[in-house]
């Protein structure tokens, strides 16, 4: 019976250790398979940021379409890195710089930022998640696009780049080859002391075991090799990781490619120049000449009345106050005529404060069929057609101080500027037309204010003042005097007058240098006459008011 009994717990202890063995065996091969299946590594997350000169974001479109189609990355929307830069307080090109890239990057947890500068090629740069350059690249533009073959390589280039470790950091040369022979040579560690029992290790009639080739080739080269001192102690060094450089894209002789930028270690005058170069960008300037040529459009309107500070009032008199001579003119049709303009900013691609002083020369003349009615104590004249001329000259000093809306990088700089100087507006009367009108002659000083804000690449929004002080009439540079002084002898012995101009208008370029602008000009002049005129009812002087509204149009050339 014992010996049943024993057979018993025998067994099941057999039994026990059986199922144990085969729950070992299990999770070994569970850790087996899951060695041998690796995990998948995360896909690297890139940026494709705007380029400049890209007006219509096609080569960008180019470059993110080629990245999505790879699968080779993990692509983050450019909407998304704005709105960090714009939390950040980064706009437009100020987002796009190294340093702006070393700070928003570990937020949006980048890899590699694609940015670019579009002119005659496109020039690719990637940065990685500190901001360090790791590759340049020169693509041939063909009507403004990439070829097809050109995008796919790019987007390699940079997919590569994106999953290489040395992607987010600063890049560091390989390390030298070591020499076999300093291998050799190196100090190896003492083994650790055993004691040695030759007669219980080896018996008397075994033969030790023959050296390995590798050994021999050992021992041979420390023979030959030549004494050396033994090098100082030193702390053995912590292991550091051996950084594997993949194979990138070769150089493209016809797309001007080059990968030597992001594993060579820049010479200290090549840094130098390189971080001069990222840490101030290009910098936006006014141009230095604009030339503006079209035609114009004038309406003009001149009214006169005696013994009051307003036309509007004269008028609103019963009619038997109504006494004196008075004078309407207004134009028929409109004055049609040429215009042109040219400013200069000679020192706008200074770095100073001088850069935004210019000149600015301006000249139109109108012609126009103009009827004219002058009515009298005795009634009205008959309404005669006459051909009129209205010539007008400025010359102008001005300064422009400069501004940039980050909004958009491709837009040009607005500005606010002060301006002033001299102007003058002629209106002639045809001599033979016979008509008891004279013309107004006016040479008066100015100053006022101009603005104008980028909108669009083609669309800029203009609009400025000017105060004329004193414009009399009567004051003239070619003019004859005697006509001039008959100007205000007619309505009294002196004349004081003020007056101003208000303009707005759009312009922009639509290709290259070459653009337009379509501009309304609305200016009024007042004069106060005192004294006895000689025509009649002027005893005690009067008003006079002369008003033009000119629409202006034509092309814009800026360098």
């Amino acid at each position: 019976m014992n010996l049943a009994l024993r057979m018993m717990c025998s067994r099941r202890w057999m039994s026990g250790w059986g199922v144990l063995l085969a729950l070992v065996l299990v999770m070994i091969s569970q850790a087996a398979l899951a060695q041998k299946k690796p995990a998948r590594p995360a896909k690297s997350r890139v940026v494709v940021l705007d380029f400049d000169g890209d007006r219509r974001d096609v080569l960008r479109k180019q470059v993110e379409t080629a990245l999505k189609k790879g699968g080779q990355v993990q692509l983050i929307s450019f909407k998304q890195y704005t709105a960090a830069a714009t939390k950040a307080k980064l706009r437009g090109a100020n987002a796009r710089t190294p340093e702006a890239v070393a700070l928003l990057a570990p937020g949006l947890k980048l890899d590699a930022v694609v940015t670019a500068t579009a002119a005659k090629s496109l020039q690719v740069r990637v940065l990685s998640a500190t901001g360090q350059e790791l590759w340049m690249k020169d693509v041939k533009l063909q009507r403004g696009r990439m070829a097809a073959s050109d995008v796919r390589r790019l987007a390699a280039g940079v997919a590569t780049l994106a999953n290489t470790p040395m992607a987010g950091q600063v890049p560091q040369p390989p390390p030298e080859p070591v020499a076999a022979a300093e291998v050799a040579e190196a100090p190896k560690a003492a083994p650790p002391a055993t004691e040695l029992k030759p007669s219980a290790q080896i018996g008397p009639t075994e033969t030790p075991p023959a050296p390995k080739p590798v050994e021999v080739a050992k021992e041979a080269a420390k023979e030959e090799a030549p004494p050396k001192p033994a090098p100082a102690a030193s702390p053995a060094p912590s292991e550091t990781p051996v950084v594997v450089v993949p194979d990138l894209p070769r150089p493209d002789p016809e797309s001007h490619t080059t990968t030597l930028v992001a594993f060579r270690e820049p010479s200290p005058r090549t840094r130098v120049l390189s971080a001069s170069a990222v840490e101030q960008p290009r910098r936006r300037h006014l141009p230095v000449v604009r030339l503006f040529l079209g035609g114009i459009t004038t309406f003009r309107s001149y009214c006169a009345r005696p013994g009051v500070s307003s036309c509007g009032a004269f008028d609103a008199l019963p009619a038997e106050q109504r006494e004196g001579d008075t004078i309407d003119f207004k134009s028929g049709t409109p004055y049609l005529g040429l215009t042109g303009q040219l400013e200069l900013l000679p020192l706008a691609r200074s770095e100073k404060w001088v850069r935004g002083l210019g000149l600015q020369l301006g000249a139109s003349r109108g012609y126009s069929e103009t009827q004219v009615t002058i009515t009298t104590s005795t009634g009205e004249t008959p309404q005669r057609t006459v051909v009129a001329t209205d010539t007008v000259l400025s010359a102008l000093l001005m300064y422009r101080y400069t501004f940039s809306l980050l909004a958009d990088p491709q837009l040009q700089l607005g500005y606010v500027g002060l301006r002033g100087g001299m102007q003058s507006r002629v209106f002639d009367v045809d001599e033979q037309a016979r008509v008891p009108l004279t013309g107004s002659h006016r040479l008066y000083p100015t100053a006022g204010l101009e603005v104008s804000l980028p909108i669009k690449p083609w669309l800029r929004v203009e609009a400025g003042g000017l105060f004329f002080i004193s414009p009399k009439a009567g004051q003239g540079l070619l003019s004859d005097e005697g006509e001039r002084e008959l100007e205000v002898r007619d309505l009294g012995e002196e004349v004081s007058s003020s007056g101003w101009s208000a303009e707005l208008g759009v312009a922009g370029e639509v290709w290259g240098p070459i653009g337009y602008r379509v501009r309304g000009r609305m200016s009024q002049v007042k004069d106060t006459f005192t004294g006895k005129g000689a025509r009649f009812g002027w005893e005690l002087g009067g008003v006079a008011r002369e008003r033009h509204i000119d629409i202006e149009w034509g092309a814009t050339a800026s360098f």
